[in-house]
Order: structure tokens, then sequence, then C-alpha cells
């Protein structure tokens, strides 16, 4: 157990959910390795078939918590889409991730076009001059409302000021059924996380057109999502939940865990033997454009400045009414819970709660309690077009 004043004592398990996704694996790697274990929490994991399952399982209370999209524990708490469940978020599980990618004949079709696909507006662009010569609408798969992935998409077509409509028709797919919605043709675009953009360029199906880091870098991709009440009656078995999944995170950023992890991952209780090409003839497990990792750089802490620029995404494109009050964000993110959690560790982390966004296009340094510390940069798709225009 680690050196803590903390002991969760409790012998009623933990229930987490998580989604079949590559950043699932903090959940994963913690519990198959033992790090749970090793702080005393009994954790079960149970897979869910889509974010409004796994949302709903915990806001009635059959799951105290588990992976959550940055935007999802905002949007609970504010009961959007459903009844308001109060949720905080106190841990960062995963930085990047996500990716747009295109079916095999569209990408061919965009790349004819004659714009530069590697910029993420020009590829916006390609898509706007192609619309114009097509009479049917393209079907774009997002896989949840009030997720980063359907924030990075409205801000990427924005760039050519595309925007969902007649021409562009939005349909809700859960991640593990991404790839197929792209072989049979219910979809042109996906847009979700990782493996299914790489199982889709693996597969020949499709092409990934532009990746999540090219929108905002290092955006906060899932967190440790965990209802209310419950962390409010557990506070020693929260802690040593993030103290085990910041140890798992550490692993997962160490190079030569990959193939073990893949292993993980790959076992049937997760996301099984449909990754298992992500290791062979030499694919990687992370996508090297995805840039998708989970400890360095301070990508665990719950940066408040992160939180308030989601809800700014959610309020320009209309999920949130520009005049609804902001909700307490350091009653949802809890960088305090992250803090003790890292100081166990000997990790430092930010005396700060909120930094500017989007103006760091290489990793930077703040204060930290320890003293300077470097965090990852966190550049915007509009500002980085812009300067390389």
């Amino acid at each position: 157990m680690s050196n803590t004043q903390h002991s969760a004592s409790s012998t009623v398990p933990v229930r987490l959910g998580f989604i079949p996704l590559l950043d699932a694996a903090p959940l994963i790697v913690a519990r198959e390795l033992g790090f749970f274990d090793m702080e005393g929490v009994d954790v079960r994991l149970y897979r869910e078939s889509s974010w409004a399952s796994l949302r709903d399982r915990v806001s009635v209370g059959m799951l105290d918590g588990g992976q959550m999209l940055g935007p999802m524990a905002l949007a609970a708490n504010l009961g959007l889409g459903a009844p308001a469940s109060h949720l905080i978020a106190p841990l960062v599980l995963s930085r990047n991730g996500n990716a747009i990618t295109a079916r095999r004949d569209l990408y061919d079709q965009l790349l004819a076009t004659g714009y530069d696909l590697s910029r993420p507006q020009q590829a916006a662009q390609a898509l706007a001059h192609h619309l114009k010569q097509r009479e049917q609408p393209l079907h774009l798969g997002i896989v949840y409302a009030w997720s980063s992935h359907y924030l990075q998409l409205r801000d990427w077509l924005a760039t050519a000021d595309l925007h969902p409509g007649r021409q562009l028709k939005l349909v809700t797919v859960p991640p593990a059924q991404m790839v197929n919605a792209l072989s049979t043709g219910d979809i042109d675009i996906a847009c979700v996380g990782e493996p299914w953009n790489s199982l889709a360029e693996h597969q020949a199906l499709g092409h990934i057109l532009v990746t999540g880091n090219q929108i905002w870098q290092n955006a906060p991709e899932k967190v440790l999502g965990l209802k209310a009440d419950w962390a409010e009656q557990n506070p020693a078995t929260v802690h040593c939940l993030m103290v085990a999944l910041i140890r798992a995170c550490q692993w997962l950023d160490d190079p030569q865990n990959r193939t073990r992890a893949l292993d993980i991952l790959a076992l049937p209780a997760y996301l099984g033997q449909a990754i298992q090409p992500l290791g062979e003839a030499g694919q990687v497990l992370f996508h090297p454009r995805v840039h998708q990792h989970f400890h360095r750089q301070c990508a665990n802490f719950p940066w408040l400045s992160q939180a308030q620029w989601l809800l700014s995404r959610m309020t320009a494109w209309g999920q949130l009414p520009m005049d609804r009050p902001e909700p307490d964000l350091q009653a949802i993110y809890r960088p305090e819970l992250y803090r003790e959690a890292a100081s166990v560790l000997g990790l430092d982390a930010p005396v700060m709660n909120f930094k500017q966004e989007g103006t760091h296009d290489s990793p930077f340094v703040v204060a930290g309690q320890r003293g300077p510390i470097q965090v990852a940069s966190d550049s915007l798709i509009n500002q980085r077009e812009l300067q390389s225009s």
C-alpha cells in the first residue's frame, strides 16, 4: 500500500464502468496489474456498450463511476440529455485519442480536390468543395452529443464554415460499431476514439483525415467520473483509486510496456481480439498521428480552465444557453483531490487551477508546489492555421 494517511478500508467493491477504447487502459491496467490491490481497493469493471448506458447506470447508482468523456461529467451535472446527476471528475485519464476518419472512397475524392489534407483547415475546405459537387448528404458518425468528439468535429467543420444540416447529417454510433458503420456505408465519416480509427485504416476501410490533437492539442479526453454522493461518503477510497490510476497512467506512458498493454487490452473482457492487428505487421498500439498519452507533462491534472473551455464550446454549438449560469467547476473537476494523490507518489502539481488555454504551441512551464514544472501544449486549430497561412 502507498505511503499515505488514507486507507480504503471498506470491503464493498467499487463498481466502475468503461467503454471498449484504448483510453479505458488506465482502469484496465490498474485492475489487471494489481495497482488497485496495492491501494487496498476492490474494483470491479463493467464493460458498457454506449456512453448513454454508462451515464444512466452511474446516475441511478448501479455503478459508482467510471471512464467518462471530459464534457460528459459537465453535461451530467447540468442535466443535459438526462436528469441531472451530480458527478465529480478529479482525475484526467488520457489526453488526445480521437480522430476524424473518412471512408476510403471519400478520402480519395477529397485528395483529388488538390487541397493539402495534412492541414486541418484545408481538409475542411476540401470537404466543403466536395459537398458543392455532391447531391446526397454525407453522414457523420459521432459517439455521443456531449463529447470532445462532437465539439472537436464542430470546431473543425467551422474552419470552412460547415455546419450540420441538409448536407451533413449527424448519426450517433457506439464506438465499437464505428468501423462496421464505415464498412456498410451507414456513415461516411467517423469521429471516434482509438483504436477504431487505426483499425479502419488497417482494414483499408477508411483513412484518418484529422486528429483531435490537430484541433485542440492535448485536450482532456477521458476523466475519472464518480458519483458525487458516493465520493463524499468514501473519501479514502477515492484517494486510493486515484493513486492506483496515476500509477497505471505512468506505466502506460512507458514505451517498454506497449506489448504487455496490448496483451491486457486484448483480453475478452476488455477490447478483445479486435485490436490484435495493432500489434502486427509494423502496426503500433498508439497511432503516431493521434499523440495519445496518459501521464507525461501533468496529463492527469484536472485544469478548471479546460473545463471552462469545454463549457464555452458547448455554448458555442448550442448545447448550453448563453445566459445559463456557469456551474461551480471546482465542485466538479476537483484539482485539490488530484494534488493529494499526486503528492503520495512524489509527483508535483500546478499551484494554480486556471491557465490561459489555446495559446501554447509547445510545452511550457508553470509554477508547481515543489518548483517549476512542464505542462503540455494546448494550441487550438484556428490559431495554428492562422499562424501557418
